[in-house]
């Protein structure tokens, strides 16, 4: 027989985190699913001369949530759902990725987003060592050192304008040129004078020795240059990841999950918070106040569904 909950959420980051822990002060009876707690913020981040516990604005935060979850949740599924039913009484049946199935009054999606990669040799090893996807984590590490911003669109000119005041000097690699918002303001920026612009050229690699310490790039004639870099800030977006969810709830057109001022989605009984959501801001004290709102409003929401079957 199908398990079934007072609410379920889906992720284990600061917003899946602050919104359980809510849910199991009401002593709703929760689950939640993620492979592990604590989310992106346990991934660690270092440069040569800033070691890890500095580099995580919150990540103190998230632990001590981490810790008062654990210690009073009783189902935590080491899983992942890949799509959720509306039943026909109104609650929902999650399938997950194990082949169980687990039914909830609630679901409470705090699943996050993932980056574009790059998918270049080094990225991966370099991680955490001095490359980033984040300019809005990471950019006050680099104050007066030499960075690379690898994008092409929106996001990585939003680099750009954060790291100006910031880092020594920028080379911006328009490895993927996409149409933005104000192009006089970006035309702008890409012509400071801490800036250095490379059209036509590709990525090779990412170098390093403990950390990132240049890229290569390719130019179109086969022409292989090496830029010196203590920071690599791949931009290119950010992928919500919303496929549990996607054919329930509306999606803005970069599939964010619209949510209302108390992070309710288009479908009752669904609530959505953190950088899934169009309430994003990459930042663990924004998302656990969102997970937060999220837990409250599903704890009201089961309240009342329990008036309704007295």
């Amino acid at each position: 027989m199908t398990e079934r909950f007072d609410a379920v959420v889906l992720g284990g980051g600061p917003a899946g985190l602050a919104a359980a822990a809510y849910l199991l002060y009401a002593h709703l009876n929760v689950a939640l699913v993620s492979p592990d707690l604590g989310g992106k913020v346990t991934y660690p981040f270092a440069l040569r001369d800033v070691p890890n516990q500095d580099t995580v604005w919150g990540a103190g935060l998230v632990h001590e949530l981490a810790q008062r979850v654990a210690a009073g949740l009783q189902h935590h599924v080491r899983d992942t759902v890949d799509s959720v039913q509306r039943l026909d009484d109104g609650a929902f049946r999650l399938a997950l990725t194990s082949g169980d199935t687990i039914e909830s009054t609630t679901v409470v999606v705090c699943t996050g987003v993932r980056a574009q990669r790059l998918f270049v040799a080094g990225e991966a090893e370099y991680w955490g060592k001095g490359l980033s996807y984040s300019a809005i984590s990471h950019a006050p590490l680099f104050v007066g050192r030499n960075v690379a911003v690898l994008g092409g669109g929106e996001r990585s000119i939003v680099a750009l304008k954060i790291l100006i005041p910031l880092a020594n000097h920028i080379d911006y690699i328009e490895a993927r040129p996409q149409p933005v918002a104000d192009r006089i303001q970006a035309d702008a920026i890409l012509s400071h004078p801490r800036v250095n612009v490379f059209r036509g050229w590709e990525v090779q690699q990412v170098v390093g020795d403990d950390f990132v310490t240049s890229i290569d790039l390719v130019g179109i004639n086969g022409e292989v240059r090496t830029l010196p870099a203590e920071g690599v800030f791949v931009q290119f977006g950010l992928l919500p990841n919303n496929s549990a969810v996607r054919a329930l709830v509306e999606l803005d057109q970069s599939g964010h999950i619209v949510i209302d001022e108390n992070c309710a989605t288009s479908t009752p009984g669904i609530f959505a918070a953190g950088d899934v959501t169009t309430v994003y801001a990459e930042q663990v004290p924004v998302s656990i106040g969102e997970g937060a709102k999220a837990g409250l409003s599903a704890w009201q929401y089961v309240a009342a569904q329990a008036l309704k079957a007295e």
